[in-house]
């Protein structure tokens, strides 16, 4: 086996170790969300961070072995890159591996987004309750027209 198709192998086996700790974080992330546990969040939000950045070192290294063997990124050009130079045994559970649990992180983060998006809408509610301000003004706006438009505003005058 090619010195390349071994570093293949070896970024697959890192990305699927990296997506397993992934989906525990968000797993946990998700708990923290719905149960509004702000303290137990912080701490996800950067176990989220280092995961993913160890699992970027592994993607990237497929990434560069596609680019090499003149492959597409991304699943497309690994699914090419495997079919073009292993035998089925010799890593097809692995590689299927890989793509299940990618697509079952990318569902919970998704489900953790709208989690997320849900806590922010009821923040901005009942900020709105609280002060009288519209609740059509959203709390996080960017530019400086958001910024703008909470000048002089404070909770402490409620």
């Amino acid at each position: 086996m090619s010195q390349l198709n071994n570093a293949f192998k070896a970024s697959v086996e890192a990305s699927i170790a990296g997506l397993l700790s992934l989906s525990d974080v968000l797993q946990k992330e998700q708990q923290a969300l719905s149960g509004n546990d702000a303290q137990t969040l912080e701490q996800v939000v950067k176990d989220k961070v280092r995961v993913l950045t160890e699992l970027q070192h592994s993607v990237q290294a497929r990434e560069q072995i596609q680019k090499q063997a003149q492959l597409p990124p991304g699943l497309t050009g690994g699914e090419d890159f495997v079919r073009k130079n292993f035998s089925p045994a010799e890593i097809s559970h692995n590689w299927q591996k890989l793509v299940n649990l990618s697509k079952e992180v990318e569902a919970l983060n998704s489900q953790n987004g709208k989690l997320a998006l849900a806590g922010e809408r009821t923040t901005r509610e009942a900020l709105g309750i609280l002060t009288g301000r519209s609740q059509e003004q959203d709390t996080y706006e960017r530019g400086a027209a958001g910024n703008a438009s909470l000048g002089g505003y404070s909770l402490g005058k409620c």
